[in-house]
């Protein structure tokens, strides 16, 4: 499945929309545009992907330490469905914050 990750200013926060799968071979593009993000807080919108690999939730944890040693905050909007499962089974929903949409962050 095609691959692409946009990053855009919203205000304060950077929002990057993932679409396609989040594998291994997609991580390099995930983790280099997480590493190009220069505001303190990040929302990462997993609307449009289709499958979250859990290798890929190391560069999202990286990403979220850095916003936490700026003062910033990481949010990961991601609907109901597969990849939201896996955040919850693996507890990761109440170490980051999950919300559906986000829209429901930055308001844009």
């Amino acid at each position: 499945m095609l691959f692409d990750v946009a990053t855009e200013r919203v205000g304060e926060w950077s929002r990057l929309r993932v679409v396609g799968d989040v594998d291994l071979a997609s991580l390099p593009s995930l983790r280099s545009a997480l590493d190009a993000v220069d505001s303190p807080s990040v929302v990462v919108d997993l609307d449009s992907v289709g499958v979250l690999d859990p290798i890929a939730l190391g560069a999202l944890h990286a990403a979220a330490l850095r916003c936490s040693r700026r003062s910033g905050r990481f949010v990961v909007a991601c609907p109901p469905g597969a990849a939201r499962d896996l955040l919850a089974e693996l507890g990761l929903d109440s170490v980051w914050e999950v919300v559906a949409a986000a829209d429901d962050v930055t308001g844009a």
